[in-house]
């Protein structure tokens, strides 16, 4: 459907709302396609999230101010690349969160292309880059990914064994949410969304500019829950498997980014699911 025809039905949805009255199904489809449509992405500098700038967007996310005041762990995301001799070279896969001293969660799919579909790594093959943002950069430290430490199929959950002895961001743990997450509750999707005009169309540059591969925050709602995990609506690309999923009223991690359709939903594994995984590897 034409984005034409797409926003006049949203239109019409909005005045029957404002009328009291139900939209129809085709005009609440649009309603949520123009919703997903302008979530922003704003960029993380110096560890905490920029402003979200338009007036409407503030408007939706009023607890984004609180958000910004409150997360203190961003520094342990990390962008997953392959290991290359330069930094020019490298190629960026996913993101993942630091859990442990020396472990870091991911996706299975991310070992899945790290590995080349072999789910087992050894130092030279892959690195992770922690608070790689956007005109911020200090120097290059990347740190060595030297093995798979453990894999969980069924919830597509990787925990990597980085290098010991090589320093990894001091920062604040990140905390994982005791209840699941409420349908409706905002959340925060952050991590390194990459460039993606092959699946997805030309008006992403109206939420990410042309900065990709740098950490950013997206915002939006969980939209549903199922067991092990929930759907949300945030702005993502290929580049944000592996992203911690934070609530906004508590900047508590709820759950792990790991797939989606870009203006029609995602998917995350609960933090209950993630806290139980890393627990039975690192005790």
């Amino acid at each position: 459907m034409p984005a034409t025809e797409q926003g006049r039905l949203a239109q019409e949805g909005y005045r029957r709302l404002k009328n009291g009255e139900a939209p129809t199904p085709a005009q609440l489809a649009a309603l949520h396609y123009l919703i997903r449509l302008t979530r922003p992405a704003p960029l993380v500098h110096g560890g905490r999230p920029d402003d979200l700038g338009a007036a409407e967007h503030v408007e939706t996310f009023p607890g984004w101010p609180a958000f910004q005041n409150t997360i203190t762990c961003l520094r342990l995301v990390g962008r997953v690349d392959r290991a290359s001799p330069t930094l020019a070279t490298a190629q960026s896969i996913g993101t993942g969160l630091l859990v442990a001293a020396d472990l870091l969660m991911t996706n299975k799919h991310v070992v899945d292309e790290l590995s080349r579909g072999t789910d087992v790594l050894e130092e030279g093959q892959a690195v992770v880059r922690f608070a790689w943002e956007n005109g911020s950069f200090g120097a290059d430290a990347p740190v060595p990914i030297v093995a798979v430490a453990a894999l969980h199929e069924a919830l597509d959950l990787a925990l990597l064994r980085l290098k010991s002895g090589i320093s990894t961001p001091a920062s604040p743990p990140a905390v994982f949410e005791e209840a699941p997450v409420a349908g409706n509750a905002e959340v925060v999707v952050v991590g390194y969304p990459l460039d993606d005009a092959v699946r997805n169309p030309l008006f992403i540059r109206n939420i990410f500019g042309t900065e990709f591969g740098v950490l950013r925050a997206a915002p939006g709602q969980c939209t549903s829950t199922f067991e092990d995990g929930f759907y949300h609506d945030c702005s993502t690309l290929g580049g944000n498997s592996g992203s911690p999923v934070f609530a906004m009223a508590s900047a508590r991690v709820v759950g792990l980014h790991n797939g989606g359709g870009f203006l029609w939903k995602n998917t995350a594994v609960g933090a209950g699911a993630m806290r139980a995984f890393v627990s039975g590897v690192a005790g």
